[in-house]
């Protein structure tokens, strides 16, 4: 018989798995779901995040693998990398182990150098994949070798053909568009930030773009003699301005004046959190009122300041909601956030 706790645990498993869809497919997946309202979508935050929760649905994982496939020269592993450490998302040893298979297919050292980041490890194995219950899926027949070298068990990995060049001209793929019209690096993260917010501050374009403050710098020298970016005598503290219109025209089909803006690896580590203590076996232990403290204290503690910077403001607790009313009030929370973000 179900509880209370295994039940919240199987609809937010639900909610993050669909979100996971929505933007892989916006991307070029083969898949279901459209994001609902426009937006940017970040590759390299979805990608990591996609190694962890990514592992309850293998079809998911190796239609993100076909992505890649068919994307990855747009893929800064730079900025992933970076994203990955300043976070501590969970799937850092997953994501090394995708590394090392895609270095396979790529003669190139930027997968090589990801994949070895992390040492392989053949000491233990774990299956890959979980089934929604959180039980391990068993690995029937031969293993992939790659992974195997890396602890993980699953099937051979094979191109299943679910994913396409990204599409064009739409808003979530405004930043893949500018890097391939522009390269990969700080220049293009400075372009998208200021299309969208129109104004920014070094400091800011750096901290959400993952880039080292003096990288931002340079580019935005750079770009200010362009004549289209407005060039601030000081540098440190002051706000680069740019009219956003022109360029939203250009990329897009129909200029979107509102675009939504969300900082996502913060975001996204926020959501692995909260999976992360409500998967564990001994969550589904406690007592309604002890789920609640738990989740209430990672709320306060930990994820609010992710919130706050993912420019979504931030989760309050209702100290008059005890119990499984809390476990029903957090749920139908997390599926607004889920739904309601692109």
């Amino acid at each position: 018989m179900a509880t209370p706790q295994t039940e919240f645990r199987h609809e937010l498993l639900e909610s993050l798995l669909d979100l996971l869809w929505r933007q892989w497919s916006a991307l070029g997946v083969s898949g279901y779901g459209k994001l609902k309202h426009p937006a940017v979508v970040d590759p390299e935050a979805l990608l990591i995040f996609s190694c962890s929760l990514g592992r309850y649905d293998q079809r998911l994982f190796d239609a993100m693998l076909d992505w890649l496939g068919e994307n990855e020269r747009f893929v800064s592993i730079q900025r992933l990398r970076g994203i990955t450490e300043k976070e501590g998302f969970a799937g850092a040893d997953v994501l090394s182990a995708l590394a090392a298979v895609m270095a396979k297919k790529n003669p190139t050292l930027k997968w090589k150098k990801l994949a070895e980041s992390v040492l392989p490890d053949q000491s233990s194995s774990q299956p890959l994949f979980f089934l929604k219950d959180g039980t391990s899926m068993p690995v029937l027949g031969a293993e992939d070798k790659t992974f195997s070298r890396y602890g993980y068990a699953r099937s051979p990995v094979e191109n299943h053909n679910r994913a396409l060049p990204f599409p064009t001209r739409k808003p979530e793929t405004m930043l893949l568009q500018i890097r391939s019209m522009f390269g990969i690096g700080a220049r293009s993260e400075a372009l998208l930030y200021l299309i969208l917010n129109e104004k920014g501050t070094i400091s800011e374009i750096a901290a959400d773009s993952y880039y080292a403050w003096r990288s931002i710098q340079d580019a935005l020298y750079e770009m200010g003699h362009s004549g289209l970016l407005h060039f601030p005598e000081s540098k440190k503290g002051r706000f680069y301005r740019m009219d956003g219109a022109p360029w939203r025209k250009l990329l897009l089909t129909q200029d979107e004046p509102n675009i939504r803006y969300l900082c996502w690896p913060p975001l996204f580590r926020a959501l692995e959190m909260i999976w992360k203590m409500v998967s564990d076996p001994v969550f589904t232990t406690l007592s309604p009122q002890g789920c609640a403290a738990a989740l209430g204290d990672l709320m306060k503690n930990e994820v609010n300041d992710r919130l706050e910077r993912a420019r979504l403001g931030h989760w309050t607790f209702d100290n008059n909601i005890t119990g499984d009313n809390f476990l029903n009030a957090f749920q139908e929370w997390f599926k607004s956030v889920c739904q309601e973000i692109p």
